[in-house]
């Protein structure tokens, strides 16, 4: 606020009819083109008539009325005119521009050729339709009519195409008495005004956006992503502690059957390397022990559960039970078998030459038995040392 105090560096708080020092007509003439290349680019601003633009201008701030936007802001109504995103333009003395299209600028007065109406002010102030024309001028309505030679900014808004009218003090404003300044609307919005020397010192277009609305579908985009983002790694985890609970229930499943096969004498029990593995009973063997017969008595196969007839080959077992003969081959083929056993009472059924084998068979365990408690006998006395 400071700066807006006049002197001959700040044309801001200048009257027009203010007399320039050389150095600034000279400073002036030499940033001529530079202004006029700035010029072209300036969308709908220009000086109104009989009236000279500043060099310094102010920062127009407007952050809506979507209170999810200020939740970073530590106080009100400042803290939100300092860190929430608003839409933003930049506005000189005597410029008349138009606003963009979601700015509500603010008024809290209304006046006719400079005269203040009577009962028109509010507080807090009301809020004007996006997209109107404003002006930032010194003359200042009273009820008297226009206040000459006043410090203060009036600030028009909802102006004609060519601000005539607020130039000659009829339309809405609001007073600028210190800067930088933070208005809370009465609809619930919120309007902040910074003060800019345009010497490249003061950064007053922080988290400004093209509009509101770009800011809101940005967020909502950041925030799909980062939801986006715990979900994978939601899922990732997932996958892997699903790999992991399938291996470590294969690895057991393993286990469990390498046992069982164990268990059966399917695998070979000894230590060594070169230990032999039991015999597995086919096809040849079982004809050559149990040729076809024909049944005479009619008994029922329980292997497919039906009648052994007269005319079926059959195969009679060592326990007197009959079966038809593919079936009973089927029966004890389809998986490995060292043994043969009725599948109706469990009776083994003895091979030729088994009896001298499983002879041979004991006496190797006894002897692998004898070895391995002379072995265990060695270690222990061993520790003893």
């Amino acid at each position: 606020w400071a700066r807006f105090v006049p002197s001959e560096h700040t044309v801001l708080a200048m009257a027009p009819s203010t007399r320039q020092s050389s150095v600034t007509r000279l400073f002036a003439a030499a940033c001529t083109l530079q202004w006029l290349q700035r010029a072209v680019i300036t969308v709908s601003a220009e000086a109104v008539s009989g009236k000279h633009l500043s060099k310094d201008y102010l920062t127009l701030r407007y952050h809506g009325l979507d209170s999810g936007r200020f939740g970073s802001a530590s106080n009100h109504p400042f803290g939100v005119c300092h860190s929430s995103p608003a839409t933003c333009m930049d506005l000189k003395l005597w410029e008349c521009k138009h606003s963009p299209g979601d700015m509500r600028v603010p008024y809290t007065s209304y006046a006719q050729l400079g005269v203040l109406g009577s009962g028109s002010i509010h507080n807090p102030p009301y809020e004007n339709m996006g997209g109107s024309r404003l002006l930032l001028a010194r003359d200042v309505p009273s009820p008297q009519g226009f206040l000459q030679g006043s410090s203060q900014l009036v600030l028009w808004s909802g102006c004609n195409a060519s601000c005539e009218d607020c130039t000659n003090g009829t339309g809405r404003f609001v007073l600028l008495q210190q800067l930088p300044k933070c208005i809370a609307t009465a609809p619930g919005g919120f309007f902040g005004i910074m003060y800019n020397d345009n010497l490249g010192q003061l950064n007053t277009h922080e988290n400004c956006w093209d509009s509101l609305e770009s800011f809101d579908l940005e967020t909502e985009k950041h925030v799909r992503v980062q939801l986006l983002l715990k979900y994978c790694a939601f899922g990732s985890v997932a996958v892997v502690s699903c790999a992991l609970v399938t291996l470590l229930v294969w690895y057991h499943c393993h286990l469990k059957r390498r046992r069982e096969q164990r268990r059966r004498g399917l695998l070979g029990v000894g230590t060594g390397s070169g230990a032999p593995l039991p015999r597995t009973i086919g096809k040849a063997t079982i004809e050559e022990h149990f040729p076809v017969t024909h049944s005479q008595e009619g008994n029922q196969c329980v292997v497919c559960l039906l009648n052994i007839e007269e005319h079926d080959g059959c195969r009679r077992l060592q326990c007197g039970h009959e079966f038809h003969a593919d079936c009973i081959i089927e029966w004890w083929t389809h998986e490995p078998r060292a043994g043969l056993e009725c599948p109706i009472c469990k009776h083994k059924q003895r091979l030729r030459g088994e009896d001298s084998e499983d002879l041979q068979e004991t006496g190797d365990a006894s002897n692998n038995a004898a070895a391995q408690g002379h072995s265990e006998a060695e270690a222990i006395v061993r520790e003893a040392i």
